[in-house]
């Protein structure tokens, strides 16, 4: 009888530890499920800023090329006026 006793909470504890490991385990599955849509959205918002910053830089050296081109045609212009 007493065998019988102590088997019976051990294997009630042995059932509770595998629907503890089983749950642990659907929540992993779950987090990582919902982890990957959450990657890839960071993903696209880094590479959205990456383009933003591109875009940026190009237009700076454009901008850049472009006042130093009106410099050197104001440069050109005023060597080409006769002095008064």
């Amino acid at each position: 009888m007493h065998v019988r006793i102590v088997k019976s909470p051990l294997v009630g504890h042995q059932i509770a530890s595998n629907m503890n490991e089983l749950t642990q385990e659907r929540s992993r599955i779950h987090a990582s499920i919902v982890k990957s849509p959450l990657v890839g959205h960071h993903l696209a918002r880094n590479m959205n800023e990456l383009t933003q910053e591109r875009s940026h830089m190009h237009a700076s050296i454009v901008k850049s090329a472009l006042v130093s081109y009106h410099t050197a045609g104001n440069m050109k212009k005023d060597m080409q006026e006769p002095a008064l």
